[in-house]
């Protein structure tokens, strides 16, 4: 009996002295962190799932270009043209034009449009109610005129042509006795439009121009016209220059 006491308690004692093993370095795979792709983000799903990598943000193809501006819109003198019609001195010009149409004024108007009608309609209510400043959105504009025309003092030639025109509206409303029940119809351009070159006509700048425009009216209800003798392009637009034959003058 006494024997067993005495072996139990060496093999106590044996355990006790014998060194522990050393732990792995390695953690459990478990426990490794995942490699960088997989490592999560702030982009989460909302709904508690797995989280995502985030794609980096795109990013422009040209960084360093200007951000594209935005028209500034028509200026105060603009509403008041359109407001009766007239396109103002600077207001674009027709559609489709390029840089070098633009720069020669070579853009041939159209034979229609809203805003020519609108423009004959004016001088149409100017010469029943002679007051011919009603007529000035059919008038060619003075801003452009100076440039255009190759003449000492293009301004007083285009104030002279301007009075002309005033007196020439008021001459076509003495024509009839009463203009009661006139009616306007529409305005047709006259003869084929030509382009008029830099030097012709002792002008800088070309245009196009049409001799004859017909300003389409109903008196006694009957049709009838009244002679416009010349109108010139600006811009993709129809001007007057001479309402009465200025041959005459």
């Amino acid at each position: 009996m006494m024997k067993q006491v005495v072996a139990g308690a060496l093999a106590v004692i044996a355990g006790c002295a014998a060194p522990t093993p050393a732990p792995d370095a390695r953690p459990a795979e478990s426990a490794r962190p995942s490699s960088p792709a997989a490592a999560p983000t702030a982009s989460a799903t909302a709904t508690g799932g797995a989280p995502t990598a985030s794609a980096p943000a795109p990013q422009p193809e040209d960084a360093g270009a200007p951000a594209p501006t935005q028209d500034g819109g028509a200026s105060a003198a603009a509403d008041a043209a359109a407001a009766d019609g007239a396109p103002p001195p600077g207001a674009p010009p027709a559609a489709g034009a390029d840089a070098t149409a633009i720069a020669t004024n070579k853009i041939l108007p159209p034979l229609e449009s809203e805003e020519l009608t609108a423009r004959a309609r004016a001088l149409f209510d100017a010469i029943v109610k002679n007051e011919p400043a009603l007529a000035d959105p059919f008038w060619f504009p003075k801003e452009p005129f100076i440039p255009l025309k190759d003449v000492k003092d293009p301004g007083k030639y285009w104030d002279n042509l301007h009075a002309a025109y005033a007196n020439d509206v008021k001459a076509m409303h003495r024509k009839r006795k009463s203009w009661e029940g006139a009616r306007f119809v529409g305005f047709e351009v006259g003869s084929r439009p030509k382009w008029v070159p830099p030097g012709d006509e002792v002008n800088k700048i070309g245009y196009y121009r049409s001799f004859h425009g017909k300003l389409k009216v109903e008196l006694d209800g009957k049709p009838a016209s009244l002679d416009v003798h010349t109108i010139i392009s600006w811009q993709g637009r129809w001007y007057i220059t001479h309402l009465g034959d200025f041959k005459k003058r």
